[in-house]
């Protein structure tokens, strides 16, 4: 992998908004959050903090994360924040219940303007 940003994410709308970024991950924020650390274990650097927004990790249905593409070293600032969010994910009450989904659709819209404040920042740079 280049040193392309890219993002992981099980937001629906993230996927459609930047299909040559973007990859699927289906199962839900757990599973996001333990793909982006699987990819900074292999020297992935994280963009965007985990917990950002005032949405409760538990409380949302769905989470994008942009990273950075490998670069062979492991970066422990990301490491502490990806690790730091799985624990406040696992500390969080399980969000079991099944949302309307017009209220799903304004938690995937939230998480892409997160998203989307996050990728501008790049070209800032």
């Amino acid at each position: 992998m280049s040193t392309q940003c890219y993002i992981l994410t099980n937001n629906p709308l993230v996927s459609a908004k930047y299909p040559q970024m973007a990859k699927h991950i289906g199962h839900g924020v757990g599973a996001v959050l333990q793909a982006a650390r699987d990819e900074i274990h292999l020297g992935a650097i994280l963009i965007n903090h985990p917990l950002s927004g005032s949405i409760g990790i538990g409380e949302t249905p769905c989470k994008s994360l942009l990273l950075r593409g490998r670069r062979g070293a492991l970066d422990m600032a990301s490491l502490k924040l990806i690790e730091s969010a799985l624990e406040a994910f696992r500390q969080a009450p399980p969000g079991s219940r099944e949302l309307p989904p017009d209220i799903a659709r304004d938690f995937q819209v939230i998480d892409l303007d997160l998203l989307d404040c996050a990728v501008k920042t790049l070209s800032a740079r």
